[in-house]
C-alpha cells in the first residue's frame, strides 16, 4: 500500500529541520557561566566541548513520528530542500512509518532545508540559534486537499506558510469536513494576535500552550494567577484549553465546566527541547485512541515529556503509550480536579 492509497488518523503541520546540539559547559572561573537565565561568553574565548550530537528536529517531525509510535497512522504536512538536511528528515520519517505524501520537496537552487543549534547548559536551560529554511514556506496551493479532508485530525505545531490566510483556510476545511484540531501554537503566530487566530482557535479541540504564551495570547498580566489565564484562553472558543508550567505542573479546562491540575514529575533535564511537542502529541494521542478521559491523557503526557527531556534530542526518549502506562503504575501522580473556587494557584 502506497502512502496515496494509506488511511490516516492524523497529519502534522509544522517544520521539519536539522538539530544540532552541543552542550556548553559553564563554571565561575571559565569563560562561560550563567548569570539569572543569562549564559555569558567572552568574545574571542575558545570553549572545548563535547562532539555534537547531529539529530532531526521541528514541531511537525517530532509529532508526526511520536504519533506513529503512539500507534496512529500519522502523516506530516511541511516543507523541505532536495539537499541532504531534507533526506536525512526523509530517512527518519521513513524509520518511524510516517506518511510523506504531504511532504513538499523545494528543488531551488537557493532552497535549503531548516537547521538548529542548540546550545544546551547542563543544569540550567538551553539557547537555540535556528535557521528556518523553507520550513517556513510551506505553499498551501499544492496541498492535495482532497485527501487532507481524509484526515479524522490535524496537529498544528508552529509553521510558515507563502499565504497569509493558511488558518483561516484550515479552519473552514476542518469545520466543513469536521476533522478535529489540535494546536500548539508558536511565539510567532502567538505575536500576531487574537484576531489573527480567531477562527482557528475557535475550530480547535485541544489548544495547548506553556504559561509563557498562554499569558501573551490572552494579554494577561504576567503576575496574573494561571487558573485565570486558563479561563480567559478557554473563553477563546476550544473544546479543552491546556496550560504547561513547567515544574509547576499543568493546568486544564474542559467544555464540561472542569479544571484540572497536574504537578510535574522531578527528573534530571538533559535538554527541555521537545518537551512541548510530546506533550501537546501524547495528549492528543490518548485522548483520540482511548476517549475523553483528561485526567489519564494528561497523565501519559506528562510522563512522555519526562522522558525526552531526559535525553537529548526531542524524540529520543519517547515511548509508547503502552509503557507510558507501565511507567505510571510505578509512580504516585494524581490530577486535582479543580472547584470553581480553588484558584489560587
Amino acid at each position: 500500500m502506497t502512502d496515496s492509497d494509506s488511511p490516516i488518523d492524523i497529519i502534522s503541520i509544522g517544520s521539519a529541520i536539522q538539530d544540532v546540539f552541543i552542550n556548553v559547559p559553564v563554571d565561575e572561573d571559565q569563560q562561560a557561566f550563567v548569570r539569572s537565565s543569562h549564559l555569558y561568553m567572552a568574545l574571542g574565548c575558545k570553549i572545548n566541548v563535547d562532539y555534537p550530537l547531529f539529530e532531526i528536529g521541528g514541531g511537525g517531525t517530532n509529532t508526526a513520528v511520536n504519533f506513529s509510535i503512539q500507534g496512529l497512522n500519522a502523516a506530516i504536512l511541511s516543507r523541505i530542500a532536495n539537499d541532504r538536511g531534507g533526506e536525512e528528515v526523509l530517512t527518519r520519517l521513513r524509520q518511524y512509518h510516517v506518511n510523506t505524501e504531504f511532504l513538499q520537496i523545494d528543488s531551488g537552487s537557493q532552497a535549503h532545508t531548516g537547521m538548529s543549534l542548540i546550545a544546551n547548559v547542563p543544569g540550567h536551560d538551553r539557547i537555540v540559534l535556528v535557521n528556518r529554511g523553507v520550513s517556513h514556506l510551506l505553499n498551501f496551493d499544492e496541498i492535495n486537499w482532497q485527501r487532507l479532508g481524509l484526515a479524522k485530525w490535524l496537529y498544528l505545531a508552529a509553521f510558515g506558510s507563502k499565504t497569509d490566510d493558511a488558518f483561516d483556510r484550515l479552519a473552514e476545511w476542518a469545520k466543513k469536513l469536521n476533522i478535529q484540531i489540535a494546536f500548539n501554537p508558536g511565539i510567532s503566530q502567538i505575536k500576531m494576535g487574537q484576531a489573527y487566530l480567531k477562527n482557528i482557535i475557535e475550530a480547535t479541540t485541544i489548544l495547548v500552550m506553556n504559561r509563557t504564551e498562554a499569558t501573551k495570547l490572552t494579554n494577561s498580566a504576567k503576575t496574573e494567577r494561571v487558573t485565570v489565564v486558563l479561563d480567559k484562553l478557554k473563553d477563546l472558543g476550544p473544546c479543552i484549553a491546556i496550560i504547561t508550567d513547567g515544574r509547576n505542573g499543568v493546568f486544564a479546562a474542559d467544555n464540561q465546566g472542569k479544571r484540572y491540575f497536574m504537578p510535574s514529575i522531578p527528573v534530571n533535564a538533559s535538554s527541555t527541547l521537545g518537551a512541548g511537542d510530546a506533550f501537546a502529541s501524547t495528549f492528543t494521542s490518548s485522548i483520540i485512541k482511548d476517549g475523553w478521559d483528561i485526567p489519564q491523557a494528561l497523565k501519559r503526557a506528562s510522563m512522555n515529556a519526562s522522558l525526552v527531556v531526559q535525553n537529548p534530542g526531542a524524540q529520543l526518549g519517547l515511548e509508547p503509550m503502552e509503557r507510558l502506562d507501565a511507567y505510571l503504575e510505578d509512580i504516585k501522580l494524581d490530577v486535582e480536579d479543580l472547584s470553581p473556587k480553588a484558584t489560587k494557584r
